[in-house]
């Protein structure tokens, strides 16, 4: 009967302690502790934009219809308007992790095509603001570097560079726009980042084919969406 008591009041006691630990805000530490490591998750599902897109047909009819046209082919930067991957980051728990910077390499480098159609970008949306980088494919190694714009005003704007802190609450979003590249090109994105004092690393390569864009191949058919539309069998 003794044992029972001192059980019931040692019981009591833990029961005590934790009350006070939730209601001194220490919730989120406990969690913390009984949850899985911190870590990042990253998420680019593909690379898209309003630029030109590569084709391997070329004729105008086997290009499909208009939005198989909008989301397939391969992109192509211009001057003014580029491909970009989006990537969102946020931390698998409460605690907050330090992105620290990203790299990119890449995966293959081949001549551009020779044969096939280009499709122009039509019907573009407005833009948001975003933590933009610009990336340079034709460097050696690809340099990437914060985004520089000017506004209608003259105002220079330069987006923010690393480092970052994301947690599970406070997610963030990053665009890596691909504004130089002189061949066909396959990348990958490398995100470091540091938890707890331990370095990591974040992989993105869109499933393992990499994030393919190229250089406007000369002497190739273009069409504009429009004629893509005209050409669309009847039903």
């Amino acid at each position: 009967m003794r044992d029972k008591k001192v059980w019931i009041a040692a019981l009591v006691t833990v029961l005590t302690s934790l009350a006070v630990l939730i209601a001194q805000g220490g919730w989120d530490w406990l969690t913390g502790e009984l949850s899985e490591p911190p870590g990042l998750t990253a998420y680019a599902p593909s690379i898209d934009g309003c630029a030109p897109r590569y084709f391997d047909d070329g004729e105008l009819k086997e290009l499909g219809t208009p939005e198989q046209v909008r989301r397939g082919g391969v992109m192509i930067p211009t001057a003014e308007l580029w491909p970009t991957v989006h990537v969102t980051l946020q931390a698998k728990t409460g605690q907050a992790i330090v992105v620290t910077g990203a790299q990119v390499s890449v995966l293959s480098s081949r001549s551009l095509p020779e044969r096939g159609a280009v499709v122009k970008a039509t019907d573009c949306g407005g833009g948001m603001d975003e933590r933009a980088f610009d990336v340079d494919l034709r460097a050696t190694p690809v340099a990437l570097k914060p985004t520089v714009e000017r506004t209608a005003q003259g105002a220079v704007v330069r987006s923010r560079d690393f480092p970052y802190k994301v947690s599970s609450g406070d997610p963030e979003q990053l665009a890596f726009h691909v504004k130089n590249v002189d061949r066909d090109v396959r990348f990958a994105i490398t995100l470091k980042w540091v938890s707890e004092g331990e370095p990591g690393r974040t992989r993105l390569d869109n499933g393992g084919r990499g994030y393919r864009v190229m250089a406007l191949p000369k002497s190739l058919p273009r069409y504009d969406l429009a004629e893509v539309v005209g050409h669309r069998p009847a039903r």
